[in-house]
């Protein structure tokens, strides 16, 4: 019987673990664009040509000073969740591995 114990256990771990640290968050960026963002930036900014970043480094480096210029002081973490919603919404641009986001 202990021998299964520890498979389960284990099991049970694995199920409970968050995300590597470093995953954007695609829907908590969502949350704070919507919250933060929308007033001034309608969707229909994202959508007309030609658009203003070319990849995922400029994205992210928008999202940074625009969050700085409506002083939002948001962690690292913060801007790579916005810039993953609005990749995954509107750029489709790729994106480096979760462990080479910037922390």
């Amino acid at each position: 019987m202990a021998q299964w114990a520890c498979p389960s256990l284990f099991a049970a771990c694995l199920m409970t673990m968050t995300p590597a640290v470093g995953a954007a968050d695609a829907v908590r960026g969502r949350q704070l664009f919507e919250t933060h963002c929308i007033a001034c930036h309608s969707t229909e900014l994202y959508k007309r040509p030609p658009p203003k970043v070319g990849n995922w480094v400029q994205l992210e480096q928008e999202v940074h000073h625009w969050q700085a210029q409506t002083g939002q002081r948001w962690a690292q973490s913060e801007v790579d969740d916005v810039a993953a919603y609005l990749n995954e919404r509107f750029y489709h641009f790729p994106q480096p591995a979760p462990a080479s986001f910037k922390r």
